[in-house]
């Protein structure tokens, strides 16, 4: 399962320390209220807006996995206390489309070597009178599964972006919490 989180964090900005350029966009370490979030990406335009000191709400999807040295954050939008509001909304429909696009890939190379697997399962176990569509649909199942694992996390993503103002609110401490120490 893609493991990730749709996140509310108020605070105050201390600063946005950009560690990387990236093709489209920053990656940066965020401080709010004395709280450092590193790994998080973002869009150049968002991070000319962001001024320090500015009270700001950021909404952030993050990776949520057990091993911290993994986890990282996308900005997709973020409120200041001007009322200045921006999201990427670009991603919201073209992560999903990437996903789409994973799902048709994994479908076919599941199906691809399922077939000759089930014939192996089959034959292995001794089972006989089993024909050539029974064995096909065997793989488009398990290609169905695999496509399906993809078309749940773009399902997920289209969902929650929808409403962001809906999104769990998070403590800046605790959102810095969930990222390894090698990377503050």
């Amino acid at each position: 399962m893609i493991k990730f989180d749709c996140a509310k964090v108020s605070g105050k900005l201390d600063y946005v320390k950009v560690t990387d350029r990236m093709s489209k966009g920053l990656k940066a370490t965020v401080s709010l209220d004395g709280q450092k979030i590193p790994n998080v990406q973002m869009e150049t335009e968002f991070y000319e807006e962001l001024n320090d000191g500015d009270d700001v709400t950021l909404y952030a999807i993050v990776k949520n996995s057990k091993n911290k040295e993994k986890n990282f954050g996308v900005l997709y939008g973020f409120e200041n206390s001007k009322g200045v509001r921006n999201f990427a909304t670009k991603y919201r429909w073209q992560v999903p489309t990437y996903f789409a696009f994973y799902a048709m890939i994994a479908f076919a190379v599941v199906f691809v070597l399922g077939w000759p697997a089930t014939i192996y399962l089959v034959r292995s176990l001794g089972i006989t009178g089993v024909e050539i569509s029974q064995i096909t649909t065997c793989a488009i199942v398990e290609g169905g599964l695999a496509a399906a694992f993809f078309l749940h996390a773009a399902w997920r993503m289209v969902k929650c972006t929808a409403d962001p103002q809906s999104w769990m609110v998070m403590e800046p401490a605790t959102l810095a919490t969930r990222f390894s120490k090698l990377h503050k």
